[in-house]
């Protein structure tokens, strides 16, 4: 892709950062969808209601009445004056299960230009975490607009065009999960960043000496190729390979960030030119999933038995994840299942089918995870639409590792923890990365294991 022009600034002294000017939450309706009558109200909220009433597969709804919850929440979602309230409604609805995988997107219709929903198309080029308290930078991407305005790695950034990110309280929940505010306050923070392609942005970040500087950009649009599944909205899907030499071993990186079909080819070429290395780390950080099923086959690229990741159990029945080996490669040549040491490396915002295929394959004690623990948020799903546009977002199985453990509420728990850590970003390291390369290098190579 074309990275949108931007002018590069030399990073000057910020004079204030105590203005807060966003809220957490819900929006308000505004411009052409303010006082607009919300389409279809009662057979939407009908047909969102009845969608999870027969497809959950717990028939108590999670301790929930469900019929109640309806009965509740119905007259509110007849009165809605816009599809954004009815949204809302519905959303609240969905909430009461207290499970993952349960929103509602806007339709195509609620996307037009001046509708509620804002242009987040263009980016900056890093990657935050929230490190309790700083959202620090974890990675920069070479050559991209964060790049060249001079941020990089251990950088705290604490304002985006001029309004300070919103604490670490507004973000807490009944649950008390601090993975959760973690992901809250990540995805705020980003959706603050993001903007029309193009558009300028200030970015007001801590250095390494803890002093502020504005960080002026514009933004560009994201690497790799959108794709899209089903009524699930567009993601770019990119793939990232590269060898790193550690202790005079060879150890290959994959990077990609959701699983979708696009990348299963490119997936199968970076496992393919990597076969003569030493190990081999997936850096599934800020995966947030895709196509479940998509797990068996990249797994079939690192075992060679067809062994289950886990079990789908759906109100009709179970479902096995069987991993299927990849023993042909993309030019149809024999190959067998790269056997030598394999790490996954995982955050909070490693989700959904990540969380299945790292489970999986720690249990079946092919692949050593490090990193910090993933989120629990790891139920099979699907998008229907509904009568007014909308899109719901539901779950629709749990879902059990081969241990027999759910893995929703739970995560993934790193056999290494490794945080972020600021003082080791400064410095040029990554805590959980390093800690995977050295583990791979120091590894029997894979000559010497049993096939």
């Amino acid at each position: 892709m074309t990275a949108a022009c931007y002018q590069s600034r030399r990073p000057g002294k910020m004079a204030d950062t105590n203005l807060v000017c966003a809220t957490v939450g819900p929006s308000t309706a505004t411009g052409s969808e303010a006082g607009a009558p919300a389409a279809s109200a009662a057979a939407t909220f009908d047909s969102a209601w009845a969608i999870v009433d027969r497809s959950h597969w717990d028939t108590t709804f999670n301790g929930v009445n469900w019929k109640a919850v309806r009965d509740s929440l119905r007259p509110k979602a007849i009165a809605a004056r816009n599809n954004e309230q009815l949204r809302q409604t519905v959303s609240a609805m969905l909430g009461t299960l207290g499970q993952s995988h349960f929103s509602v997107f806007p339709g195509e219709d609620d996307l037009r230009p001046n509708a509620l929903q804002v242009d987040q198309s263009g980016g900056t080029g890093l990657t935050v975490r929230d490190a309790n308290p700083e959202m620090l930078v974890t990675m920069v991407r070479p050559g991209s607009p964060a790049s060249q305005a001079g941020l990089r790695p251990g950088f705290a950034i604490v304002a985006v065009d001029g309004c300070a990110l919103p604490p670490r309280g507004q973000f807490r929940t009944a649950s008390h999960d601090e993975r959760q505010v973690k992901l809250d306050r990540w995805r705020e923070a980003t959706r603050r960043m993001r903007g029309p392609l193009g558009a300028s942005v200030r970015l007001t970040a801590r250095d390494g000496s803890g002093t502020l500087h504005d960080y002026r950009m514009a933004r560009e649009a994201d690497p790799g190729e959108f794709t899209k599944v089903g009524n699930l909205p567009a993601l770019s899907a990119f793939l990232e390979m590269e060898r790193r030499s550690v202790d005079g071993r060879t150890i290959g990186v994959i990077r990609f960030n959701v699983w979708m079909p696009k990348l299963a080819g490119a997936i199968a070429a970076a496992v393919d030119s990597l076969r003569g290395v030493d190990g081999i780390v997936l850096d599934l950080r800020g995966n947030v999933g895709g196509i479940g099923m998509m797990a068996t086959g990249v797994a079939g690229h690192f075992v060679d038995t067809a062994l289950t990741l886990g079990t789908m159990i759906q109100r009709s029945g179970a479902q096995k994840y069987v991993i299927n080996p990849q023993r042909v490669n993309g030019a149809n040549r024999r190959v067998s299942p790269f056997a030598g040491p394999l790490a996954l490396v995982v955050d909070e915002l490693s989700v959904s089918t990540t969380e299945i295929f790292a489970a999986g394959l720690q249990a079946l004690g092919r692949a050593r995870v490090f990193g910090s623990q993933t989120p629990g948020q790891a139920l099979p799903s699907v998008a229907e639409r509904l009568p007014n546009g909308d899109i719901l977002y539901h779950a629709i199985a749990n879902f059990l590792s081969p241990t027999g453990q759910p893995i929703e509420g739970a995560g993934v728990t790193p056999d290494v923890s490794a945080p972020v850590s600021r003082a080791r970003l400064l410095r040029g390291g990554d805590p959980a990365l390093d800690a995977a390369l050295r583990w791979a290098a120091s590894s029997p190579a894979p000559n010497s294991r049993r096939r």
